[in-house]
């Protein structure tokens, strides 16, 4: 069986279940594969099975017109309005057409840090952040949900998901809170 790509913006793609151990004939390639996407390709085309070969080579974002995140930290929609990226256009091609999104209760929010798009680690709740706690607080109240009990209320399956980064210059961590 043929070694399945690695992701850099998304090393624990596999672990995760963002890329699952199945049978599949990709959409993209017409390739019987062993491993199937299971999240989102944000594009007009009905795609429901993509193998990780086809979003690693960019393949599929290509061929469908598509993205493999639905929005970045600090984009406007508005063209003409200022943005406040935190990332580099080359990073944000890397994450949107060769990168898997990952699973999100409202749509996926990819967070930058020292100018480049973070490594998106996985979801986390208040207890899988005690120990980074102080790093991500302000992540975590600036994504709306308010001080108080916050990390009570996160669970890693739960109604309100933290979704953990970490900056591939200087290490720190990053967190974006949804719930549904």
């Amino acid at each position: 069986m043929e070694t399945p790509p690695t992701f850099f913006y998304s090393p624990n793609a596999y672990a995760l279940g963002i890329i699952a151990q199945e049978a599949i004939t990709c959409q993209c390639c017409g390739k019987a594969r062993a491993f199937r996407y299971t999240g989102n390709l944000y594009t007009a085309a009905t795609v429901k099975q993509l193998c990780p070969w086809c979003i690693a080579d960019g393949s599929a974002a290509d061929k469908y017109g598509g993205s493999f995140v639905s929005d970045f930290e600090g984009l406007n929609p508005d063209p003409a309005a200022e943005t406040g990226l935190a990332m580099s256009p080359a990073s944000m091609e890397q994450v949107s057409s060769r990168t898997p999104g990952y699973a999100s209760w409202q749509g996926d929010v990819w967070l930058g840090h020292c100018g480049e798009a973070c490594i998106f680690l996985g979801y986390a709740g208040g207890a899988e952040l005690a120990t980074i706690w102080a790093e991500v607080e302000a992540d975590a109240v600036a994504s709306g949900w308010g001080k108080e009990n916050i990390r009570d209320y996160m669970h890693k399956d739960g109604d309100m998901t933290g979704y953990l980064f970490r900056c591939q210059h200087c290490g720190q961590h990053r967190l974006h809170v949804d719930a549904n």
